[in-house]
């Protein structure tokens, strides 16, 4: 099938899906949680087979870990995919409602975007979160993962379009390409037919479709994140924070790459030092931190702009909260922030000043994450300011219209 028919199915099928009942899209979700649990042993064997070629071709840890498919998130696509059928439905809610002056009834009313294009590297798990999420929220999906994962995106899509026609839907409503660059460039001219694109991947990807894509994009380009330590912190607090920051899933975009500690806090430098060797994290410092601990490699400026996905840290001494708001707006990405502090003044100036897409008080960066945040998962992270920014979940997949009612008005009347 060429690209261009794939993208016309996809509108014809957007249609169907804007205007489909509540209960027809969760029933399609309902089956598709019931194929993962069911079809588990196809899924691990589509990819094992991806992994041992991705291991041939030699491809960064990195990719392969996220690449990774195996029965525990499967199980967490399956709970996620539960969840998601238990949120409202957002298409058709009523944002506001305004009364004029002169009698009209003014309703701002939520409607989908249309047809949504996601690209990705590895991420199996993008191929459900993003069908469930397309759908929900009343979108046709053209799902385009990486070469890496074929094998197994191609037998979710399987797994989709038969979920989609059980419950009584297209199911062209959710496709899977998995195409040359060649045919990826012509998705991205195709604006008649698609209405917004999605990438979820390194820079490189994500610059390359923002340049080459002729319909709206929505993206973050890095994840250098932060976590600032301030005065007279609890420093028991701080480390448990900057270590679920790091550690518990470095390979993803909102871990932090450089903690940030006050001059007043830097006293506890050897003890956060520590803490991170105990978990085998090689940190990269400046003078000051150099001086506090053996064996920190000194950071250069690069460190401080560099997303390192990996078990690496730098580690900067600024005088103050002032200071390291200044250092977060210069050398970040805009996307995901924390402070640790017990001083309320400084809390409140870190949030209004740290200008991120998230910025958290007293708690990790993994926070910038939509299943924490009550939205089952999400289907992207913006550090866009038009449209969305953060985590983006259903009520981000969708635009709104008004809805305006009279009685007769005509505006010509005195």
């Amino acid at each position: 099938m060429n690209i261009k028919t794939i993208a016309g199915n996809a509108r014809e099928s957007a249609a169907t899906v804007a205007t489909a009942p509540t209960e027809r899209k969760n029933a399609a979700i309902r089956s598709m949680a019931d194929k993962l649990a069911l079809g588990k042993s196809g899924i691990l064997a589509a990819n094992e087979a991806d992994l041992a070629q991705a291991e041939r071709d030699g491809l960064p840890g990195n990719l392969v870990d996220r690449l990774r498919f195996g029965e525990n998130k499967i199980d967490s696509r399956i709970r996620c995919l539960n969840k998601m059928r238990a949120l409202p439905d957002p298409v058709g809610q009523v944002i506001k409602t305004q009364q004029t002056t002169n009698g009209l009834r003014a309703e701002r009313v939520r409607v989908p975007l249309g047809v949504i294009l996601m690209i990705y590297e590895a991420r199996p798990h993008v191929t459900v979160n993003a069908g469930a999420f397309c759908l929900k929220a009343g979108n046709a999906a053209i799902l385009r993962g990486g070469s890496e994962a074929r094998r197994c995106n191609e037998f979710l899509g399987e797994l989709w379009q038969e979920s989609l026609v059980e419950a009584g839907l297209p199911g062209e409503a959710i496709q899977i390409v998995s195409g040359s660059h060649e045919e990826l460039g012509q998705l991205l001219q195709l604006s008649e037919y698609i209405d917004l694109v999605i990438p979820r991947g390194g820079k490189g990807l994500i610059a390359a479709v923002a340049g080459n894509s002729k319909i709206p994009v929505i993206k973050h380009y890095a994840g250098v994140c932060h976590v600032y330590v301030d005065d007279d912190s609890d420093v028991d607090r701080a480390i448990e924070i900057m270590l679920d920051s790091k550690c518990l899933m470095p390979e993803v975009c909102n871990a932090m790459e450089t903690l940030l500690v006050s001059e007043e806090a830097a006293r506890q430098l050897p003890k956060m030092i520590e803490a991170f060797r105990t978990h085998n994290v090689t940190v990269r410092g400046c003078e000051t931190t150099q001086a506090a601990a053996p064996d920190v490699e000194p950071a250069t400026r690069a460190d401080w702009r560099t997303e390192y996905l990996d078990n690496i840290v730098s580690i900067r001494v600024v005088k103050n909260v002032d200071a390291a708001i200044d250092h977060v707006n210069h050398y970040g990405s805009h996307h995901t922030d924390a402070i640790v502090t017990d001083e309320d003044r400084n809390a409140g100036k870190f949030v209004e000043q740290v200008d991120s897409a998230v910025v958290l008080v007293n708690a990790s960066t993994m926070f910038c994450d939509g299943e924490s945040l009550g939205m089952g998962a999400e289907i992207g992270i913006s550090t866009d300011k038009l449209h969305a920014r953060g985590p983006m979940g259903l009520e981000e997949l969708t635009s709104y219209k008004f809805v305006i009612r009279g009685d007769g008005h005509v505006m010509g009347r005195a």
